[in-house]
């Protein structure tokens, strides 16, 4: 409980405020969420306490974790929760099982908050056949705005779920995204200059990243492969 206070009090400290409009569980994922459910931090009834004093507006969560995690957090707090953030474009949609957490939320009736919209950028730069397959489904607008548009396919995000027949189509290329997709001039000219300890040959597959990564993203073998294609 003494952790909870002091992180809660230098948060308001450091931003100069008195309270807080939207406060989340941050990133309840396979890595944190016993801690979270565990009544011996106070996490959850020490929030609740800072919500009565008005000092919490709105008390919300973020998560990266999979259905299963997500689950066992709102059968515990989610009649507690006003929003609820998620990581959701047309990728991660299947990818990630965006669809089923939203689907989750919306049991609950907890509002959805994007993020990752273009999945960090990358969705804004895909490969040549996988523009030409969005481009086909809606030849006016651009991908980007495509990717935006999915969005208002997602329950609690607009009224309607629709669309889904799209995402079959792209299913395979969903599958190849992440390891097909070439490198840009740009991108091989800055991989060149970097040092050799800091190339993907240099990971040695301890996967002490891994433990700490908030997607669950299997570094060591992204690396290997990645080092893999780029020596031939």
């Amino acid at each position: 409980m003494d952790k909870v206070e002091t992180i809660f009090e230098k948060q308001l400290e450091k931003c100069r405020v008195d309270y807080f409009d939207f406060y989340l569980f941050h990133n309840v994922c396979e890595m944190n969420i016993d801690a979270y459910l565990d009544e011996k931090y106070g996490i959850f009834s020490y929030l609740m306490k800072q919500k009565e004093k008005g000092r919490i507006k709105h008390l919300g969560f973020s998560a990266h974790g999979g259905y299963e995690t997500v689950k066992r957090f709102l059968e515990a707090y989610g009649e507690h929760m006003e929003f609820g953030r998620l990581q959701i474009n047309w990728l991660d949609w299947l990818f990630q099982d965006a669809e089923k957490k939203a689907e989750l939320l919306k049991e609950y009736r907890i509002p959805i908050w994007v993020m990752e919209p273009l999945r960090g950028g990358r969705l804004a730069k895909l490969s040549g056949e996988e523009e030409k397959t969005l481009k086909a489904l809606r030849p006016e607008e651009s991908v980007p705005a495509w990717a935006f548009r999915f969005l208002q396919t997602v329950p609690e995000v607009t009224v309607t779920l629709s669309g889904m027949s799209d995402m079959e189509q792209l299913s395979e290329n969903i599958a190849t995204f992440e390891t097909e997709k070439p490198l840009s001039e740009e991108e091989w000219e800055a991989l060149e200059k970097m040092a050799e300890d800091k190339k993907p040959g240099a990971c040695v597959g301890c996967r002490s990243c891994e433990a700490v990564c908030p997607q669950q993203i299997k570094i060591s073998e992204a690396m290997a492969d990645f080092h893999k294609k780029l020596n031939g």
